[in-house]
């Protein structure tokens, strides 16, 4: 049975922030990244002041690890400013993501989400298929991306496509970064923003933001922020039972439970706080150190999925769920000048602990729904010889460690060509401590007289400890070639090593592998049955090639070439079958246009191959263990668009992907049950094949796209608008096996609508908010408790948002 690995941790709050709130009584505002900007590339784009009113303003964006307007980078990028974050009531991960056409992603709540570029999306591999960071720090996690909040963020930027020369081996298929304002030496400003919201028929919430920036001299200067929020449920935990027959066909072993005490309306309530404090200092005219401590806790009470065979947003949870999510961020920043040469080096380690309890009742009640045969996993007695409820139940309580280390060089501007040479290293490592246990089981015996437990109360039990090594060498550089004509190339050398230590698995497990039990040594040297001989190590290359043409000051058409890459690794279960690095190769066409100083519209369309898709199964046998393996090629075409017009005081924009993802090969299926071997080929013989050439890629709608109509007025003294926004995305497919596939189901296309309206004046705004205003039941994934053989039956769907409304009051000073 396929195990989840979700996990979280304990609650304290940055003491500093919270002084810094307490003084502000909440605190916000939006402004611009301290890096200074270039000048307008054109006359037409109008970067401040008052005239800014009639036209859109330049976006720059630091994709290239240089400031540069958005418009002059030969790369298909969507960036978040501030007036659009604050315009959508963006503050979490899928707030945002709606509105990233080319993003999608798979979730089982808050602090619980994958993240997928232009179809790049199967359930495989132990790293993520796409990067995300926090200013220069990467934060990647495969499954359990980091929520920042967003609040005070100069913006959001979506790389799509492969960006493996500048940022690495987590950025197969994109790469995320959230940009926050950093410490202005110039004023002292501050701000508060306050929120009350609702779910339509759930619970009621609320949400406190605030920062304050002060120069505490001329060459140093203090930025904090703060916040607190709290979100009302809207899934309901319904009355249910069931009756166990445990394994046998005798009345008298039949057990009935129920979720009496766990029943209750709006059950998954969140909970999150957290602050930043960074400082910025001049040491000497071109140098500046900056400092940054990031800290947030999460707690997500119940669940976000629903089972809609119980009812619309709606669950039958037999026991508690949860997720508590605790991590912080320390990073240094030094950048400065050698003799004109730019240097930046940029440090940071991440903790991160994770407390994370689940229901895993439908998986004991698919093992019961088997009949005899299966009293191993059913059957326990106490000492008084009678049978004891069997469910299953899952505590987590795991802990990621990431140490991150790059420096930079980059040649002066007055050269004749741009570039940058930097070296990277990576050591992450994740402790996986998971009990998949049954309350009592210490003191019971299984169906032949023995114990089955192997710690507490663990049936299953995960000790792992997970450790990964990326170093890397990188340039990359621009040149003129003729007049408006750019020539970008790349390269990075990496070297990725990997190793897992530890136990994972049942009692018969660990007796196979010559162990005593129960465990009672310390975790992971009890009983080591997961290290392989010869640990993941491998080397390579990655490379780019962008040609762009300046066709006009305000019209650059470009093409591209990049490659990525996801490490490999080993297989607990099969050692001697490693599962191979994935790669994506990536050929773009594109331009991005301003038509005078109200109109601008970018385009690109793109081909990719990825090769070697790396997918997880679970064999028959191995009492849970996984397989990852490299389940053929697969190619996407794609379109991705933007656009932004201005008509007085009406502003209209939007955006919108189409991705055809699919396999270009057939995925082999393994050779048999309780085999770890694929079928070496399988092309024309349907009984060994998963899923066949032409199968679609998982997870990502074929169409996604979003447009918002802004109006301005003014109504007396202030100055007022109206919104109506409108998102919409097709069908997509659950899981890259066929058979899979058809026990989930796809998931349906829908569209939804926001609204909100509000004025401002002086220093301080007000706002209504409706977010998807006709309760629309749109379905992002749908996601089973164990292994999808086992748990389809009781399989439940990731809804969007439900119906959202609120109130918002902000001031700046």
């Amino acid at each position: 049975m396929k195990r989840s690995k979700k996990s979280t941790g304990r609650n304290w709050l940055l003491s500093g922030t919270a002084s810094c709130l307490a003084m502000l009584a909440p605190v916000a505002a939006i402004a611009q990244e301290a890096a200074p900007a270039p000048a307008p590339a054109s006359g037409d784009q109008v970067a401040a002041g008052a005239d800014a009113q009639q036209g859109l303003g330049e976006i720059v964006v630091t994709a290239t690890r240089r400031s540069e307007s958005i418009q002059k980078v030969p790369i298909s990028l969507q960036a978040l400013t501030p007036e659009k974050l604050e315009q959508r009531q963006v503050n979490s991960f899928s707030d945002y993501v709606t509105l990233l056409p080319s993003v999608s992603y798979a979730s089982l709540g808050p602090g619980r989400s994958d993240l997928f570029f232009r179809g790049i999306a199967v359930d495989g591999g132990q790293l993520s298929t796409a990067g995300t960071y926090l200013d220069d720090i990467p934060l990647t996690t495969a499954g359990r991306m980091p929520e920042i909040h967003v609040y005070d963020m100069a913006r959001v930027e979506a790389l799509s496509g492969p960006q493996g020369t500048l940022f690495g081996s987590s950025s197969l298929s994109g790469t995320l970064r959230l940009i926050t304002n950093k410490p202005d030496f110039s004023k002292f400003s501050a701000g508060y923003d306050v929120e009350a919201n609702k779910y339509g028929k759930g619970d009621a919430g609320h949400m406190e933001e605030g920062f304050v920036n002060v120069p505490l001299a001329d060459n140093l200067a203090v930025r904090l922020v703060g916040f607190y929020r709290h979100d009302g449920g809207y899934i309901d935990n319904t009355a249910g039972s069931h009756t166990y027959q445990l394994g046998d066909d005798d009345p008298s072993t039949s057990i009935t439970i129920t979720n009496k005490d766990m029943v209750k309306d709006n059950y998954n309530p969140v909970t999150e706080y957290g602050g930043r404090a960074a400082l910025a200092w001049q040491p000497a005219p071109d140098w500046t150190v900056s400092p940054q401590f990031v800290y947030q806790y999460l707690n997500a009470q119940g669940g976000f999925n629903y089972d809609p065979r119980v009812g619309d947003l709606k669950v039958h949870d037999f026991h508690e769920t949860y997720n508590k999510d605790e991590w912080y961020q320390a990073a240094l920043t030094v950048t400065g000048k050698i003799a004109d040469f730019d240097v930046v080096s940029s440090t940071g380690y991440f903790k991160r602990r994770i407390k994370n309890a689940n229901d895993y009742t439908y998986y004991t009640v698919f093992y019961d729904s088997q009949g005899p045969g299966y009293e191993a996993y059913l059957q326990f007695r106490n000492k008084a010889g009678n049978l004891i409820d069997p469910t299953q139940q899952y505590f987590g309580n795991n802990t990621n460690r990431k140490f991150t280390q790059e420096l930079r060089i980059s040649v002066p501007k007055s050269w004749p060509f741009s570039l940058t040479v930097g070296g990277f290293y990576q050591w992450q490592k994740n402790e996986f401590n998971e009990d998949y246990y049954i309350p009592g089981l210490h003191d019971a015996t299984n169906v032949d007289g023995g114990t089955s437990y192997l710690r507490r109360d663990a049936f299953y039990l995960t000790e792992v400890d997970r450790i990964f090594k990326d170093y890397a060498l990188f340039a990359e550089g621009t040149y003129e070639v003729v007049p408006h004509v750019k020539v970008t190339g790349g390269i990075r050398l990496f070297r990725a090593k990997n190793e897992s230590h530890g136990f994972e698995g049942v009692q018969s497990t660990a007796l196979a592998a010559g162990c005593t039990t129960p465990f009672t040594g310390p975790r992971v040297t009890t009983c080591d049955n997961v290290t392989v001989a010869n640990p993941y190590n491998e080397s390579g290359e990655t490379h780019k090639v962008s040609v762009a043409w300046q066709v006009a000051s305000d019209k650059m058409v470009y093409a591209t070439y990049s490659t990525g890459f996801r490490p490999g690794g080993s297989n607990t279960i099969a050692p001697d079958h490693p599962y191979k690095a994935d790669r994506l190769t990536n050929f773009e066409l594109g331009f991005k246009t301003a038509w005078g100083p109200n109109f601008r519209f970018n385009l690109a369309a793109y081909y990719e191959k990825w090769k070697g898709i790396q997918y997880s199964v679970v064999p028959s046998g191995f009492q849970g263990n996984g397989l990852t393996l490299n389940a053929g090629d697969g190619r996407v075409y794609g379109v991705e668009a933007d656009f932004d017009w201005r008509l007085g005081p009406l502003s209209i924009s939007g955006s919108g992907a189409y991705n055809d993802a699919a396999l270009s090969s057939d995925f082999c299926n393994l050779t048999g049950p309780g085999s770890t071997e694929q079928f070496a080929a399988c092309t024309g013989e349907p009984d060994k094949i998963a899923a066949a050439n032409g199968t679609r890629l998982p997870r990502q709608p074929k169409f996604k796209g979003t447009m918002v109509a802004r109006y301005g007025f003014s109504l007396g003294s202030l100055d007022s608008f109206v919104q109506a926004a409108a998102n919409h995305q097709s069908s997509s497919t659950s899981n890259l096996d066929t058979f899979k596939n058809s026990l989930l189901g796809d998931t349906p296309g829908f569209s939804s609508f926001d609204f909100s309206a509000g004025v401002s004046k002086a220093n301080w705004n007000a706002e209504i908010f409706l977010q998807n205003a006709f309760d629309k039941r749109g379905q992002l994934s749908k996601n089973t408790f164990c292994a999808i053989e086992v748990c389809s039956g009781s399989s439940r769907t990731l809804p969007i948002k439900p119906q959202f409304f609120g109130i918002r009051f902000g001031q700046k000073f």
